[in-house]
């Protein structure tokens, strides 16, 4: 039996923006909090839209790859459930 337990949607792009945090030194945020001043480089938000498309299956259409889409893991959440 598998004892994995299912992660929703944003616990899934915390971990995803997490790791990218972690690996620069930097700390937690909070789903609401303001990725840019956490420290992500406009790289780095690339790399959490690529991480979140190939969690997710999906494409981002590209008029919803907007700074305020990404500014926050709540953001990015919602902006998952619009295209899913």
């Amino acid at each position: 039996m598998n004892d994995a337990r299912l992660q929703t949607p944003r616990e899934v792009i915390a971990d995803i923006v997490g790791r990218i945090l972690e690996s620069k030194g930097s700390g937690k945020v909070s789903a609401d909090d303001n990725l840019r001043d956490a420290g992500l480089s406009s790289l780095e938000f690339v790399n959490v839209m690529l991480s979140v498309e190939d969690a997710f299956n999906l494409t981002f259409p590209p008029e919803k790859l907007t700074p305020e889409n990404f500014r926050c893991i709540s953001a990015i959440e919602a902006l998952v459930a619009g295209v899913v």
